[in-house]
């Protein structure tokens, strides 16, 4: 069960908005290749619950091999199969993003991801360019969902692993860029 509050970088849409939540099945990046079946519901005016056990089957169904995107990532064992949550805020009556979504653990405002793992297993990897380095070791002990963040492993490297899940949890919609995209453009 994900509790979360919702807060906005911007304005909030003047038409209103809707939550919806994809997966990226097999990765950790990219666009949502599966539908929206999971659905929040409203605990009042910025809130939402999500029971991810309700869908769990479905989820497990969708699964794919996991093909990592960032070639230096790579998962043990070879066939696990991960999905990772996204959600997207939409127009309330169309299909467009009203900003750019992220959750963040509202105590330390650290930027987080929750991804599915069908088993025990370990995500890992590098990359140095221009002396900063990204790393990430990702271990989980059983199949389930997991939280994964970014900790400062030096001046110079951040390293992604797994994080204890949040104890107040926020969606933050952030609507500033998209509404500079709509302004009207000014004439020469």
């Amino acid at each position: 069960m994900i509790h979360s509050a919702i807060e906005f970088a911007g304005p909030p849409p003047p038409g209103g908005y809707r939550l919806v939540f994809p997966y990226i099945v097999g990765d950790l990046y990219g666009s949502p290749n599966t539908g929206a079946f999971v659905e929040p519901a409203s605990r009042g005016p910025g809130s939402f619950v999500l029971d991810l056990n309700r869908t769990r089957e479905v989820l497990e169904r969708e699964l794919e091999p996991t093909d990592f995107t960032l070639g230096f990532l790579h998962v043990t064992p070879a066939q696990t199969r991960i999905a990772r949550l996204t959600p997207i805020a939409l127009e309330r009556d169309g299909i467009d993003p009203v900003g750019t979504v992220q959750w963040l653990d509202e105590r330390t405002r650290r930027p987080l991801m929750l991804v599915y793992v069908d088993r025990p297993a370990r995500i890992a990897g590098s990359f140095t360019r221009a002396g900063k380095t990204i790393g990430y070791d990702v271990r989980t002990t059983a199949p389930g969902y997991v939280w994964i963040g970014s900790v400062s492993a030096g001046a110079q490297e951040t390293l992604f692993r797994a994080v204890p899940a949040p104890r107040r949890l926020i969606l933050r919609i952030n609507t500033t860029a998209s509404s500079r995209g709509n302004q009207p453009k000014k004439e020469s």
